[in-house]
Protein backbone atom coordinates (compact mmCIF):
# COMPACT_ATOMS: atom_id res chain seq x y z
CA UNK A 1 0.00 0.00 0.00
CA UNK A 2 1.25 3.28 -0.86
CA UNK A 3 0.86 6.39 1.14
CA UNK A 4 0.08 9.95 -0.39
CA UNK A 5 -0.26 12.96 0.98
CA UNK A 6 -2.60 15.60 -0.07
CA UNK A 7 -2.11 18.94 0.17
CA UNK A 8 -4.95 21.03 -1.15
CA UNK A 9 -7.01 23.87 0.26
CA UNK A 10 -10.18 23.01 -1.10
CA UNK A 11 -12.20 20.52 0.73
CA UNK A 12 -14.17 19.45 -2.40
CA UNK A 13 -10.90 18.24 -4.23
CA UNK A 14 -9.17 16.37 -0.70
CA UNK A 15 -12.20 14.17 -0.85
CA UNK A 16 -12.54 13.70 -4.31
CA UNK A 17 -8.66 12.34 -4.15
CA UNK A 18 -9.27 10.46 -1.30
CA UNK A 19 -12.80 8.54 -2.48
CA UNK A 20 -10.95 7.15 -5.29
CA UNK A 21 -7.19 6.40 -4.13
CA UNK A 22 -8.78 4.82 -1.07
CA UNK A 23 -10.68 1.93 -3.41
CA UNK A 24 -6.86 1.48 -4.79
CA UNK A 25 -4.55 0.32 -2.24
CA UNK A 26 -4.00 3.83 -0.96
CA UNK A 27 -3.52 5.26 1.90
CA UNK A 28 -4.51 9.07 1.63
CA UNK A 29 -3.10 11.60 4.69
CA UNK A 30 -4.80 15.07 3.81
CA UNK A 31 -2.70 18.25 4.66
CA UNK A 32 -4.89 21.70 4.69
CA UNK A 33 -1.65 24.14 3.88
CA UNK A 34 1.57 23.93 3.09
CA UNK A 35 2.26 24.40 7.16
CA UNK A 36 0.19 21.58 7.94
CA UNK A 37 2.15 19.72 5.30
CA UNK A 38 5.65 20.05 6.71
CA UNK A 39 4.13 18.66 9.75
CA UNK A 40 2.89 15.51 7.80
CA UNK A 41 5.40 14.47 5.63
CA UNK A 42 7.76 11.90 6.64
CA UNK A 43 9.77 9.07 4.84
CA UNK A 44 7.46 7.19 4.95
CA UNK A 45 5.01 8.95 2.25
CA UNK A 46 5.45 7.72 -1.29
CA UNK A 47 4.41 10.57 -3.13
CA UNK A 48 2.90 14.33 -2.44
CA UNK A 49 0.04 15.83 -4.17
CA UNK A 50 0.58 19.68 -3.77
CA UNK A 51 -1.86 22.56 -4.62
CA UNK A 52 0.01 25.45 -5.71
CA UNK A 53 -2.52 28.72 -4.80
CA UNK A 54 -2.85 27.98 -0.92
CA UNK A 55 -3.37 30.95 1.93
CA UNK A 56 0.15 31.14 3.90
CA UNK A 57 2.45 29.36 1.96
CA UNK A 58 1.90 29.11 -1.38
CA UNK A 59 2.87 25.38 -2.79
CA UNK A 60 6.16 26.50 -5.03
CA UNK A 61 7.72 27.15 -0.97
CA UNK A 62 6.43 24.10 0.46
CA UNK A 63 7.80 22.14 -2.34
CA UNK A 64 11.21 23.62 -2.33
CA UNK A 65 11.25 23.21 1.49
CA UNK A 66 10.18 19.77 1.18
CA UNK A 67 12.91 18.49 -0.88
CA UNK A 68 15.44 20.05 1.53
CA UNK A 69 14.97 16.65 3.51
CA UNK A 70 13.04 14.36 1.10
CA UNK A 71 13.00 12.82 -2.59
CA UNK A 72 9.79 11.43 -3.04
CA UNK A 73 7.63 12.41 -5.96
CA UNK A 74 5.83 15.24 -6.29
CA UNK A 75 2.72 16.09 -8.37
CA UNK A 76 1.73 19.56 -8.39
CA UNK A 77 -2.06 20.26 -8.62
CA UNK A 78 -3.34 23.50 -10.02
CA UNK A 79 -5.85 26.10 -11.75
CA UNK A 80 -2.54 27.81 -13.10
CA UNK A 81 -1.95 26.49 -16.78
CA UNK A 82 0.63 28.93 -18.61
CA UNK A 83 3.92 27.08 -19.08
CA UNK A 84 5.51 29.87 -17.12
CA UNK A 85 4.16 28.64 -13.83
CA UNK A 86 4.99 24.68 -15.28
CA UNK A 87 8.29 25.69 -15.21
CA UNK A 88 8.32 27.27 -11.72
CA UNK A 89 7.09 23.90 -10.54
CA UNK A 90 9.76 21.87 -12.23
CA UNK A 91 12.53 24.13 -11.21
CA UNK A 92 11.35 23.97 -7.41
CA UNK A 93 11.44 19.85 -7.82
CA UNK A 94 8.09 19.03 -9.03
CA UNK A 95 8.16 15.72 -10.60
CA UNK A 96 4.70 16.26 -12.57
CA UNK A 97 1.84 18.59 -13.02
CA UNK A 98 -1.97 18.47 -13.38
CA UNK A 99 -4.40 21.38 -13.91
CA UNK A 100 -8.08 21.67 -12.50
CA UNK A 101 -10.15 20.44 -13.45
CA UNK A 102 -8.69 16.52 -13.43
CA UNK A 103 -10.53 13.74 -14.12
CA UNK A 104 -9.63 11.26 -10.56
CA UNK A 105 -8.46 8.16 -13.54
CA UNK A 106 -5.68 10.51 -15.32
CA UNK A 107 -3.92 11.88 -11.69
CA UNK A 108 -4.37 7.86 -10.39
CA UNK A 109 -2.48 6.95 -13.72
CA UNK A 110 0.20 9.98 -13.27
CA UNK A 111 0.88 8.66 -9.74
CA UNK A 112 1.27 4.92 -11.00
CA UNK A 113 3.97 5.85 -13.82
CA UNK A 114 5.76 7.40 -11.46
CA UNK A 115 5.37 5.53 -8.41
CA UNK A 116 6.45 2.15 -10.83
CA UNK A 117 9.18 4.07 -12.34
CA UNK A 118 10.45 5.23 -8.82
CA UNK A 119 10.19 1.73 -7.81
CA UNK A 120 12.17 0.02 -10.89
CA UNK A 121 14.91 3.00 -10.19
CA UNK A 122 15.52 1.96 -6.64
CA UNK A 123 15.58 -1.50 -7.16
CA UNK A 124 18.37 -1.34 -9.60
CA UNK A 125 20.93 0.87 -6.99
CA UNK A 126 20.56 -1.55 -4.63
CA UNK A 127 20.37 -4.49 -6.56
CA UNK A 128 23.81 -5.27 -9.08
CA UNK A 129 22.30 -8.48 -10.33
CA UNK A 130 18.57 -7.96 -11.37
CA UNK A 131 15.70 -9.38 -13.89
CA UNK A 132 13.46 -8.13 -15.60
CA UNK A 133 10.62 -10.48 -16.78
CA UNK A 134 8.92 -8.36 -19.21
CA UNK A 135 11.90 -8.27 -21.51
CA UNK A 136 13.35 -11.58 -20.00
CA UNK A 137 16.82 -10.62 -19.63
CA UNK A 138 19.18 -10.22 -16.53
CA UNK A 139 21.16 -7.13 -15.40
CA UNK A 140 24.45 -6.73 -14.72
CA UNK A 141 26.43 -3.95 -13.22
CA UNK A 142 23.16 -2.05 -15.11
CA UNK A 143 24.36 -4.26 -18.09
CA UNK A 144 21.65 -5.95 -20.18
CA UNK A 145 22.39 -9.95 -20.79
CA UNK A 146 20.33 -12.07 -23.20
CA UNK A 147 19.52 -15.46 -21.55
CA UNK A 148 18.19 -18.62 -23.13
CA UNK A 149 14.38 -19.98 -21.23
CA UNK A 150 16.77 -22.82 -19.09
CA UNK A 151 19.55 -20.40 -18.07
CA UNK A 152 16.80 -17.51 -16.91
CA UNK A 153 14.75 -19.85 -14.69
CA UNK A 154 17.75 -21.08 -13.35
CA UNK A 155 19.00 -17.31 -12.61
CA UNK A 156 15.56 -16.53 -11.48
CA UNK A 157 15.41 -20.20 -9.00
CA UNK A 158 18.83 -18.55 -7.37
CA UNK A 159 17.66 -15.15 -7.02
CA UNK A 160 14.31 -16.08 -5.33
CA UNK A 161 16.22 -18.25 -3.13
CA UNK A 162 18.82 -16.48 -2.12
CA UNK A 163 21.61 -18.73 -0.22
CA UNK A 164 19.29 -21.95 -0.03
CA UNK A 165 21.30 -25.29 -0.98
CA UNK A 166 20.12 -26.80 -4.19
CA UNK A 167 21.05 -30.31 -5.04
CA UNK A 168 21.22 -30.92 -8.74
CA UNK A 169 18.04 -32.97 -8.26
CA UNK A 170 16.16 -30.56 -6.83
CA UNK A 171 17.57 -27.99 -10.25
CA UNK A 172 16.83 -30.03 -12.72
CA UNK A 173 13.21 -30.65 -11.12
CA UNK A 174 12.39 -27.02 -11.06
CA UNK A 175 13.93 -25.88 -14.23
CA UNK A 176 13.54 -28.79 -16.50
CA UNK A 177 10.61 -30.45 -14.88
CA UNK A 178 10.05 -33.49 -13.54
CA UNK A 179 9.83 -35.48 -16.84
CA UNK A 180 13.57 -34.42 -17.28
CA UNK A 181 15.52 -37.98 -17.80
CA UNK A 182 18.62 -36.77 -18.15
CA UNK A 183 21.29 -36.58 -15.80
CA UNK A 184 22.71 -33.26 -13.14
CA UNK A 185 25.64 -32.85 -16.05
CA UNK A 186 23.23 -30.62 -17.73
CA UNK A 187 23.12 -28.48 -14.50
CA UNK A 188 26.83 -28.14 -14.09
CA UNK A 189 26.98 -26.86 -17.92
CA UNK A 190 24.59 -24.67 -17.33
CA UNK A 191 25.81 -23.51 -14.26
CA UNK A 192 29.27 -22.88 -16.31
CA UNK A 193 27.12 -20.20 -18.79
CA UNK A 194 25.56 -18.53 -16.51
CA UNK A 195 28.94 -18.16 -14.02
CA UNK A 196 30.74 -16.59 -17.41
CA UNK A 197 27.58 -14.16 -17.94
CA UNK A 198 28.51 -13.15 -14.32
CA UNK A 199 31.30 -11.80 -15.36
CA UNK A 200 33.15 -10.65 -11.93
CA UNK A 201 30.26 -11.79 -9.87
CA UNK A 202 30.81 -15.44 -11.15
CA UNK A 203 31.48 -16.51 -7.19
CA UNK A 204 28.03 -15.21 -6.26
CA UNK A 205 26.66 -19.35 -7.75
CA UNK A 206 28.93 -21.12 -5.26
CA UNK A 207 29.37 -24.65 -5.54
CA UNK A 208 28.62 -27.22 -2.34
CA UNK A 209 30.97 -29.65 -2.84
CA UNK A 210 29.03 -33.04 -2.70
CA UNK A 211 25.80 -31.42 -2.22
CA UNK A 212 24.53 -29.13 -5.01
CA UNK A 213 24.40 -25.60 -5.39
CA UNK A 214 23.85 -21.80 -3.85
CA UNK A 215 23.31 -18.42 -4.89
CA UNK A 216 24.78 -15.70 -2.41
CA UNK A 217 24.35 -11.36 -2.26
CA UNK A 218 28.26 -11.48 -1.05
CA UNK A 219 30.53 -9.87 -2.76
CA UNK A 220 34.67 -11.24 -2.48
Amino acid sequence: MYKLLVVEDEVLIRDIIKEYFATRDYEVIEAVDGYDALNKVNQDIDMVLLDIMMPGMDGYETCKKIREKYDMPIIFISALSETDNMLDGYHVGADDYITKPFKPSVLYAKCQAILNRSKKTEKEDKEIIWLDASKHLMYVDGEPVALPNKEYLLMELFLNNKNQLFTRSQILNKVWGYDYYGDGRAVDTYIKKLRKKLGVHSHRIQTIMKAGYTYTDEED
